[in-house]
């Protein structure tokens, strides 16, 4: 089996864990009744995910011809295997599926663009959101207490990069406050060279049609001459 047939067969079920994940980082950081109750289950959960996220890189190592061109371009599913403390950024299989499912329809730009913003954009807030609300809601000198406020930060953070007004106290918080900060760059800047990119393929589109139109008259012209 090739690379390639194997991402091809193991991307749906990889998409499907990492929307069980994001569910239950979001249940657990949100301290929901059903995850403080089966604190233990979603744990087992957790911790479950992060190894099969493991045999898919190892499996995936494997089948690469190029073994050293594989580990630079798939770094972010090397921190997720390498640093399970870390359980934020195990939400990074999620970006990477929707990345690739955007990519499905690349060639649809005016589709893709404002599909890609809001679905990334609410993503990053939903994670964000989480983080920073696990991470603060019990620091008595936090200003972020409720699940409201924790949206409320992200989505002020993601869209404007301001947050002055609730500023995280906690260690964690404020590196959650980076990371996200990171995401909302991000997106704008793949907007925008996405944007520009599918512009420069239609300038280029439009001298080849007028290049062919040219050489077209040149040849009639020929022709009548």
């Amino acid at each position: 089996m090739s690379l390639a047939q194997y991402q091809r067969i193991a991307f749906w079920p990889l998409t499907l864990l990492s929307f069980t994940f994001l569910f239950v980082f979001c249940a657990s950081n949100f301290h929901f009744a059903i995850a403080d109750d089966n604190s233990e289950v979603f744990g087992l959960i957790d911790n479950l995910i992060w190894g099969i996220f493991v045999v898919d890189y190892l499996i995936m190592f494997f089948l690469a011809e190029k073994k050293v061109n594989f580990l630079k371009t798939h770094v972010p599913q090397l921190i997720v295997v390498v640093v399970p403390f870390l359980r934020v950024l195990r939400v990074a299989r999620l970006i990477l599926m929707l990345t690739n499912l955007l990519g499905m329809v690349k060639n649809r730009i005016l589709v893709s663009i404002p599909v890609y913003a809001l679905s990334a954009s609410a993503l990053f807030v939903i994670i964000g959101a989480a983080a920073i609300y696990d991470a603060e809601y019990a620091d008595p000198g936090s200003s972020i207490k409720t699940r409201g406020d924790a949206f409320w930060w992200a989505g002020a953070l993601i869209f404007s990069y301001f947050y002055n007004e609730t500023p995280p106290v906690t260690e964690a918080g404020k590196f959650y406050g980076f990371l996200l900060t990171l995401c909302g760059l991000s997106i704008v800047g793949t907007i925008t060279a996405t944007f520009a990119g599918w512009l420069i393929a239609q300038v280029k589109e439009i001298e080849s049609d007028s290049t062919k139109i040219l050489e077209k008259l040149e040849q009639i012209e020929r022709k009548l001459s």
